[in-house]
């Protein structure tokens, strides 16, 4: 206990050191001319270079430079990695997160030690950066051209990602694969890949008849080498640091304990670099190796080889559970299965295939090619299998994120778990860890408030309602960004998608892995574009579609993705009830679709409690609408503005009747249409009416239970 008091007051004392070095008196409100190097990492994505770079006077910056022409790119993807640049630009603010479980800019900048964002405005002129460390990153762009000139395209993404830890060109879909096998950790370069590596050098080496110490020490010197080669990650440096006190211990004649050996380790690796404890890499690799070392005893019992391996796997995801559920909101259940399987595969097969195709690429061509020959439709296999294992259902437990006590319980009891077990194993001990697991799973099927978020998505539409006890979740809309025709040097690797990137991880961070209606109120790109994300990353049990709209072009190319949900075209009129909530459409009332007009509008009451969602309705169809429920409407708690507060929506006719409590503009921040319209926001602040806007409030969240109604805002 007072080790782990020690480590715990020594990591408060590293976060008061990273806390003062944070603190500089740096003026960001003027322009900056000067100097900017980048760091290791930066990428060039379609016409935008971004990346970490440090300033003339070393303060980090995350910086960023929109390229202006083919030729230029390829300028730059030549000099970015070995140049000093002397640039002029502005800083700037991070953009607040869409919600809270949206990828934060002002964290990540903070996690990574920089003091601000860097727009690059011009770049004026560059010099070699000639340094040691920069010439060794040199031969890591050396490496990782060689991989793409000499490796099938098929594999050279996966080359690159375990032999240089580079995984800038690993299909968006092969790591949906991954994650959802809980493999992702075996693409990325880490102690398993430091061991192989280490000890096929080890062995190279004595057969070429090098003696044993001296082998140790040209290892002790490759090492270092290789860790910055590979990308310096924290998992890579955490192995090379363990296995160099191992060798040098061998080599001197001295040993310690691994647990000493680990934790040593971990304090120099704090002192050099305190940024690195946010990093998840450092967290998941030290959580990984502190469960096996405190496992040791009693993994020493077990004689099956196989069965270690399936214990090590069962250790190494247990003891991070709670840590992957706070990052990443889903836990791979068949990971537990999955990875005794694949450990063994990659450890024997797939890295050391790897390391010998690399070297045969260097050294003789035509033999390479015969290996390649035969591990290429056995690695496609491989993939095949992979594949169908990640399409089986219930692989996935997605509980959602957990706040800071409920990480606190759940690594307790992962702790206490390990304190009974070290003692003496048996079964029952592992309700120690079921037991606030159900709990946090549970959570959300004992809350009792009825819950309407107003998703920010920027210039679109994508709102959520949870029923209370969860009894059903339904999506109306999923957002989407407009895309346009634009030169072949502008187009990303991987778009910016509103699906992935900001409806699912709410979704996901809310504990949501299923869907019971998906509703699109009129297929437009901004309402709808997110939606095959959508389909991809959850089951969706019924797709509610606006009449006639299913030969349009967008729901023609979505028809594959949805294919496995039940389609239903509902039309004024058709309503249903759950418990004390009840839905109506209450239009369109005809099966022709023509526009915004025959979006899907949906009324939900219960009580008292009313929030109309109107889509795109513009003024003609809030005419029709008040024809046949202007009544039913009237004193409305809350709408959701139509048509994004466009002037061609929002009629005083209709808001003098409806009189809403609230009304939710959903727009981007600085949008091209000009939304919401300035004569629509005047027309609401003169008849008094309560307004909030996504781009300025960010992710609206209304709770309501038991006649009372709660509401959150982002900002």
């Amino acid at each position: 206990m007072s080790l782990v008091i020690g480590i715990f007051l020594f990591a408060c004392a590293v976060f008061l050191i990273q806390d003062f070095r944070s603190q500089d008196d740096f003026d960001y409100s003027q322009p900056y001319s000067g100097n900017l190097t980048f760091r290791a990492g930066a990428v060039i994505d379609g016409d935008s270079l971004r990346g970490f770079a440090s300033l003339a006077d070393g303060t980090v910056v995350y910086a960023r430079y929109r390229v202006n022409s083919e030729d230029e790119k390829l300028t730059m993807e030549s000099l970015v990695d070995q140049s000093v640049f002397q640039v002029s630009g502005i800083f700037e603010a991070p953009s607040p997160p869409s919600h809270r479980y949206a990828f934060d800019m002002a964290d990540y900048l903070k996690q990574n030690g920089a003091a601000s964002l860097l727009a690059v405005q011009s770049i004026h002129t560059a010099k070699a950066n000639d340094t040691w460390t920069n010439r060794l990153l040199g031969r890591r762009d050396a490496v990782k051209h060689h991989i793409r000139d000499h490796f099938p395209e098929s594999l050279a993404a996966e080359a690159e990602a375990l032999l240089i830890g580079e995984r800038e060109n690993m299909d968006p879909e092969d790591q949906r694969v991954h994650q959802t096998l809980g493999i992702s950790h075996l693409f990325a370069i880490s102690g398993l890949h430091v061991g192989i590596a280490s000890g096929l050098l080890y062995v190279i080496l004595i057969r070429l008849h090098v003696r044993k110490e001296t082998a140790i020490i040209i290892l002790l010197i490759v090492l270092p080498l290789y860790a910055v080669i590979a990308g310096g990650a924290p998992s890579v440096w955490r192995a090379v640091s363990m296995v160099s006190v191992v060798l040098a211990g061998r080599l001197f004649g001295f040993r310690l304990p691994i647990a000493i050996i680990m934790l040593t380790s971990m304090i120099a690796f704090m002192l050099w670099n305190p940024y690195a404890m946010y990093k998840i890499g450092f967290q998941l690799s030290y959580g990984a190796t502190f469960g096996i070392i405190y496992s040791l005893k009693f993994l020493g019992d077990i004689q099956s080889s196989v069965k270690t391996g399936f214990i090590i796997t069962f250790i190494s995801q247990m003891t991070l559970y709670p840590l992957l559920l706070f990052h990443f909101y889903e836990l791979s259940l068949s990971a537990f299965v999955v990875n005794s399987l694949f450990v063994p595969l990659f450890t024997l097969l797939i890295l050391p295939a790897n390391f010998l195709l690399l070297l045969l690429t260097a050294l003789f061509q035509p033999a390479a090619d015969l290996v390649f020959y035969f591990y290429k439709p056995l690695r496609e296999g491989i993939d095949q299998f992979m594949v169908w294992l990640a399409g089986l259902p219930y692989q996935l437990w997605n509980p959602g994120k957990p706040e800071f006590f409920m990480v606190v319980l759940l690594t307790a009891s992962v702790y206490l778990f390990y304190c009974a077990a070290e003692r003496k194993f048996r079964v029952r001990q592992l309700l120690i860890i079921l037991v606030p697991a159900i709990l946090f799973t549970a959570w959300p099927y004992l809350d009792p408030r009825l819950k309407v978020t107003f998703l920010d998505v920027g210039q679109g539409d994508s709102a959520l309602i949870e029923l209370p006890h969860r009894r059903a979740v339904y999506l109306i809309d999923s957002g989407g960004v407009l895309r346009f025709d634009t030169e072949a040097f502008k187009e990303k690797k991987r778009p910016y998608e509103i699906g992935r990137q900001v409806v699912a991880p709410y979704l996901k961070g809310s504990g949501i892995s299923t869907i019971d209606t998906f509703i699109i109120s009129h297929p437009d790109a901004d309402h709808a574009e997110g939606a095959e994300e959508i389909f991809g990353l959850f089951a969706v049990d019924e797709l509610h579609l606006t009449p006639g709209s299913a030969s349009n072009a967008l729901m023609i190319d979505l028809a594959p993705d949805a294919a496995e949900a039940q389609v239903v075209f509902p039309g004024g009129g058709s309503n249903w009830t759950v418990g004390e909530t009840q839905f109506a459409y209450l239009s369109p009332v005809d099966g022709e679709y023509e526009g915004n007009n025959d979006s899907l509008v949906l009324l939900m009451k219960t009580g008292d409690y009313r929030v109309l969602f109107t889509g795109d309705l513009e003024a003609d169809g809030e005419k029709e609408l008040l024809a046949s429920y202007g009544r039913e409407l009237s004193g409305l708690t809350v709408l959701k503005v139509g048509h994004h507060g466009s002037k061609t929506s929002s009629s005083e006719e209709f808001l003098a009747a409806l009189k809403p409590g609230l009304s939710i503009f959903s727009t981007g921040a600085d949008n091209r249409y000009g939304h919401p319209s300035t004569e629509v926001v005047e027309r609401f602040a003169e008849m008094k009416l309560k307004t909030l806007n996504t781009a300025e409030n960010g992710t609206i969240r209304l709770l309501y239970d038991d006649g009372e109604l709660e509401l959150e805002t982002m900002r």
